[in-house]
């Protein structure tokens, strides 16, 4: 035996402590707070084996600058097996009495040592007496990812959980943990607890239950194995719900009966399976029964760390382990719940769905001195693990010892049925809890934001937040922010509305992102005109402190030195890699001094904006300038490529920082693009570049489904039908696309397309070649009279000149527009006098439905007198659709409005029909009144007061009729306004007809049920002004209402 005596344990301990590291060794540090415990497991420099919120052990090959203790040299290496002994030292002597020859002592505190042991000469190490004892695994330590669980909202009270809760039986409890007490011992090398292993599994398979007998390596051969029962979900099969507890045994001496430890927390197990695999859930739920727990928690780190390497999506696990020992003379029933920071989010889950469902359960925060459980391997493992324990210090003072038996340990059923309850409860919670949107990233554009998220099952809609405000709504998993103005940070998440349940999620993860133009490469930065396309946070900028050529360069630290404990960013704008390079290189100069082995600089790199890689780290001192290259040819084809420092600093000692200059990204190959942003439904589309592939597939492979259909005038496409009648793009035409999103597409290739452009008598739809804006006036001005008419695409703007109407005086780049001609024109579109790059329009969409045809009609000068600058002419169909609309300006001039026809791509009426009549009113905005309207059309015209699909009429008087206007305000009174919820009509039902609920572009939504006093819920509505119709028996009241 290798005996230290107390005094010797001393020196020992003394002589160790903070020693010099010289090779990779086992150390214990004591952080002595969670957060330098977080620090330390993320740190390169340390190989984090185990640790609790105030210690860690890990290996290194650096000298701690915290107290520490050295415990062994290559450790991995050596043959031995090292042990967390939780025994008070005063024990220690007796324990390694009781031990000869193989345990060697490394260090010791009041509540536990640290030993090691050649297993394979001694055998398996002995825990002592009542106390427990955890193996050391050579696994390296990942912290648990967040599960978005939002505690913050109150949880509901589910009925299917009560009925579930009600199912469960302390009899069946107590029935199992006689069972499992009749073995007279469970010790996991003995064949009793083979055989109790071979009765669980037949518990779990007489359940209907997928069943693992899953084997392991324990030091001294043969033994029991762990028993994994699997309920598998119905909607996220892959995503994980793990209870367990171990049903292995230990006694100093005797049986090991193991009654409350640990068959109370086994049979809790089996109790919940018997209930729920008689039910379906969304997420899989596990059951577990591990082995080999009271001699390392063998069993199930064996399965924890099998779960890492599969990478399972384990929302949680819930230990059951001890819940049927309440201290005699004790009469409220409490737990103390055992957890690492870590696993916080999951601790309040529990806490808080415990209080939902069994109010009286008290539930504390602590911790154990004399053991541990299973949930530490799930900790360990990167998962979030809890321990729901007696309550602490008054837990069974059997365990390990031949009189932990049903009646003196496990003493009440009540409690264990509780116990059990909690853990069900909060089991079938979360494997049926609203799946937040995850995986949110944000990709800035050129006055956009692209919003991706992984497809969510059963999700109707999801909402779409930015800086904690309602944006939008959107049916795919994906949006397109053009609202947004460069330079100005925003912040989004997103929820989803469940089908089934018309239930709100809890939000995705938050991301943060700022829109600008991508970058054009090769870029060159030198920083002497400050930092150009950098984005930083905290105290990152330029300095002359140090620089490479000539005077300034870029840091973390500015002025003096970095500050400790902060985490900082300098962000480059984004740039694409997709345009035909064939090759691509990132280099800079560079020059740093960081605190050794503690304060790191990092490079990283995304291509989504939120997933981050790592092309290198920096650390210690380089006190000279050196050249830093990396190759980004495996970023090659990705449309979005970002870069990023990231600085990180723990919490003492700070030192200059690092200095970068001359930060350059060249490339080779390329070429030129144009992006256009392309908004919900009908679109006009050009390019004035020749696309490197012009089959149609690749130019719009990037729309993937969100394309429905794009058009040319005598051709169309749709490729979810597999129609093709375009051929192939043509830069000498212009194209209306339809999109179901917000979308940008990049149009990309070596050759600009020529400037000529030929057009036939009738209509054209033409591109604009050009990477400027073009003035009409300036193209049309040597072609005469030939051209009649040129008019954008979804909106009212026309270059009419037979009617004096020039209300579209500019073509954009990227748009295409209608062209009628009465003999054959050739367009030369001028020089652009800036530099071809990308180029990008942006424009707000109109409130009507935009479609693919129109029919123009001119309103002649005068006919408009009788309004007001801000009135607006509607025209409607025979439905009361809002087909066309026309804010007036200036009531004397002429003007002109685009009326919208069906669109024959959408499932239902949005426009109006060739023949249909169309039907003009007057919206006054200074009284909300509205007037009928009665037109004269011009007889010279093609058209007169019936649509047609790139139709032209001319109205040359519009008369007011005033018998139709509704006296506003003397029949009904509505409040309040704005609304967020309900809106109160009050009425005379005598003199109303109806009430219809109409939307601002004129789109009726519902019919409103008469009564005294009605109560309309409009919370289902989207922000934004809406109108009330009440149709009396002496005309129309319009009232408005602004919806929050």
């Amino acid at each position: 035996m290798k005996f230290i005596s107390k005094l010797s344990l001393l020196v020992l301990f003394t002589f160790m402590l903070n020693a010099t590291i010289l090779g990779d060794e086992l150390v214990l540090i004591k952080t002595g707070n969670p957060e330098l415990t977080h620090k330390l497991i993320s740190n390169p420099a340390f190989k984090v084996h185990h640790y609790k919120d105030d210690f860690v052990i890990a290996t290194t090959s650096i000298t701690p600058k915290e107290t520490f203790v050295q415990l062994a040299s290559q450790p991995w290496t050596s043959g031995k097996s090292f042990y967390i002994l939780y025994i008070g030292k005063q024990n220690l002597e007796s324990y390694l009495q009781s031990n000869p020859e193989n345990i060697e002592v490394l260090y010791a505190e009041d509540a536990f040592a640290i030993i090691s042991s050649n297993e394979k000469v001694f055998g398996q190490v002995q825990p002592y007496k009542s106390d427990g004892l955890v193996r050391i695994q050579p696994i390296v330590v990942t912290l648990p990812k967040k599960q978005l669980i939002n505690t913050s909202r109150a949880i509901d009270v589910d009925p299917f959980v009560e009925q579930l809760l009600a199912q469960v039986e302390a009899s069946n409890i107590t029935s199992t943990v006689q069972h499992l007490e009749n073995y007279g011992t469970r010790n996991a090398y003995t064949p009793q607890s083979v055989t109790a292993q071979n009765w669980i599994k037949d518990q779990f398979q007489s359940m209907g239950l997928s069943v693992e007998v899953m084997d392991f390596n324990m030091p001294s051969g043969n033994a029991s194995d762990n028993v994994i029962a699997t309920l598998t979900g119905t909607k996220y099969p892959d995503e994980y719900v793990i209870c367990g507890g171990h049903y292995d045994s230990y006694s100093n001496s005797g049986g090991a009966p193991g009654a409350d430890d640990n068959a109370s927390g086994t049979a809790g197990v089996i109790e919940i399976a018997r209930i729920l695999s008689q039910y379906s859930f969304d997420r899989t739920i596990v059951f577990c029964a591990f082995s080999g727990e009271e001699y390392g928690l063998y069993g199930s780190a064996a399965y924890a760390s099998r779960a890492a390497q599969q990478n399972m999506d384990i929302h949680g696990y819930f230990n059951l382990d001890m819940i049927g020992y309440l201290k005699p003379g004790n009469t409220t029933i409490k737990s103390t719940l055992i957890y690492p920071s870590s696993a916080q989010e999951l601790a309040e889950f529990y806490t808080e769905v415990s209080a939902t469902y069994l109010p009286d359960f008290v539930i504390q925060s602590g911790s154990l001195s004399g053991g541990d459980s299973d949930h530490t391997s799930f900790n360990n493992s990167g998962f979030m693990g809890i321990f729901p324990f007696e309550a602490v210090p008054d837990y069974s003072p059997y365990i390990h010892t031949s009189n932990d038996l049903v009646g003196p340990s496990y003493n009440n059923a009540v409690q264990a049925g509780i116990f059990t309850k909690a853990s069900l409860a909060s089991i079938v919670t979360m494997a049926n809890r609203l799946n937040p949107p995850r995986g949110l990233t944000a990709i800035s554009g050129d006055q956009m934001v692209e919003l991706n998220w992984s497809e969510l099952v059963d999700a109707a809609y999801f909402n779409i937040y930015r800086n904690d405000v309602l944006l939008t709504t959107a049916q795919t998993n994906h949006y397109f922010d053009l609202d947004v103005m460069n330079g100005t940070q925003y912040q989004y998440y997103i929820t989803a509305i469940y089908s089934d349940s018309g239930l709100e999620s809890p939000p995705s993860n938050i991301v943060n992102v700022t829109p600008m133009p991508p970058l054009v490469l090769p870029l060159m930065i030198n920083f002497e005109n400050g930092a150009p396309y950098w984005e930083f946070t905290d105290s990152w900028g330029v300095t002359s402190a140090q620089s490479y050529s000539p005077q300034h360069s870029m840091t973390e630290s500015p002025i003096g030195q970095y500050q400790n404990n902060i985490e900082s960013f300098a962000y480059l704008r984004p740039f694409s890699l997709n345009l035909g390079y064939t090759s691509a290189n990132l280099s800079f100069w560079t020059k740093f001094d960081l605190e050794l082995s503690y304060d790191y600089m990092y490079l990283e790199i995304t291509t989504n904006g939120s997933n981050w890689s790592q092309l290198a780290q920096y650390n210690g001192t380089q006190n000279t300038w050196q050249q830093k290259n990396y190759s980004l040819n495996t970023y090659l084809g990705n449309p979005y490529v970002q870069i990023r420092f990231r600085f990180e600093s723990d919490y003492t000692v700070t030192k200059e920082g690092m200095f970068i200059d001359d930060f350059l990204i060249q490339t080779e190959g390329g070429y030129m693009a144009q992006s256009v942003p392309l908004f919900s439904g009908w679109n006009s589309l050009s390019s004035y570049i020749v696309p490197a592939e012009n089959s149609l597939s690749q130019v719009f492979a990037e729309l993937g489904d969100n394309l429905i259909a794009v058009q040319t005038i005598d051709g169309v496409y749709i490729p979810q039908q597999g129609i093709n009648t375009i051929g192939y793009w043509d830069a000498a035409s212009g194209y209306k696309i339809k999109v179901s999103n917000p979308a940008s597409l990049t149009i990309a290739g070596a050759n600009q397309a020529t400037s000529l452009i030929n057009l036939n008598v009738g209509w054209n739809l033409i591109p604009v070649v050009s990477a400027c804006e073009v003035e009409l006036t300036n193209l049309l001005q040597n072609v005469g009279n030939q051209v009649i008419i040129v008019k954008e695409i979804g909106s009212n703007q026309v270059f009419w000149p037979e009617t004096d109407v020039q209300t579209l005086q500019t073509l954009m780049p990227g748009k295409a527009y209608l062209v009628k001609c009465n003999q054959p024109v050739q367009l030369e579109f001028p020089a652009c006098k800036k530099d071809l790059g990308k180029t990008v329009f942006k424009s707000d969409p109109t409130e009507l439905t935009i479609t693919s045809n129109t029919h123009i009609v001119a309103i002649a000068e005068g006919a408009l007198e009788f309004s007001q600058q801000g009135d607006q002419i509607i025209a409607f169909n025979s439905d009361g659709l809002a087909c066309g609309m026309l804010t007036i300006m200036n009531p004397s001039q002429v003007s002109a409005v685009a009326l919208f026809g069906n669109d024959s791509l959408s499932s239902t009426i949005d426009g109006f029909m060739p023949g249909e009549t169309i039907i003009w009113k007057l919206r006054e905005t200074s009284t909300g009144f509205y007037y009928d309207l009665i037109a004269e059309y011009d007889e010279l015209m093609p058209n007169l007061n019936l649509y047609s699909h790139e139709g032209l009429s001319r109205i040359t008087h519009f008369e007011r009729d005033v018998t139709s206007i509704a006296e506003k305000k003397e029949k009904a009174t509505i409040y309040p306004n704005p609304v967020s919820n309900k809106i109160k009509i009050e009425c005379n039902t005598d003199q109303m007809k109806s009430i219809e609920l109409i939307s601002s572009d004129g789109k009726k939504i519902m019919m409103i049920t008469l009564s005294e006093n009605s109560s309309v819920d409009v919370s289902m509505l989207k922000p934004g002004l809406y109108f009330l119709k009440i149709l009396t028996t002496s005309g129309v009241v319009i009232e408005r209402f602004i919806k929050e």
